[in-house]
């Protein structure tokens, strides 16, 4: 009986480390300008965030690929959005990502934003 309650601890500990970073995904600039902030909010937020860029230590430049770790205490949000801004002040705002089902987000020259 012990090592089943030890064997079902175990289980659910590993499935919650597995789901922490859930949302998490890596942004991939391919916008041919440099992404000095990031924001993300859910998707009916009226405001955003704090900017996830380490506090404007430094921008993202063109090709260059970060990893985008948030925090995920919005209780039931499916659907988020993100706004970025580059070394000019011009912002961008990409809407409607199911971060559930996405790992990956590349900025595009055409202010668009692929994902997979």
């Amino acid at each position: 009986m012990k090592k089943l309650v030890l064997t079902l601890t175990l289980l659910l500990a590993s499935y919650g480390v597995c789901q922490a970073g859930a949302q998490d995904f890596t942004l991939i600039n391919e916008s041919g300008r440099p992404v000095c902030d990031i924001y993300i909010s859910p998707d009916n937020a009226r405001d955003w965030q704090e900017d996830l860029l380490e506090n404007d230590k430094y921008c993202l430049g063109q090709g260059g690929k970060v990893t985008i770790t948030f925090d995920r205490s919005f209780k039931g949000v499916k659907l988020w959005d993100l706004r970025v801004v580059d070394d000019k002040g011009n912002e961008t705002i990409y809407e409607d990502f199911n971060l559930m089902n996405i790992s990956n987000i590349k900025l595009r020259r055409n202010g668009t934003a692929e994902y997979w």
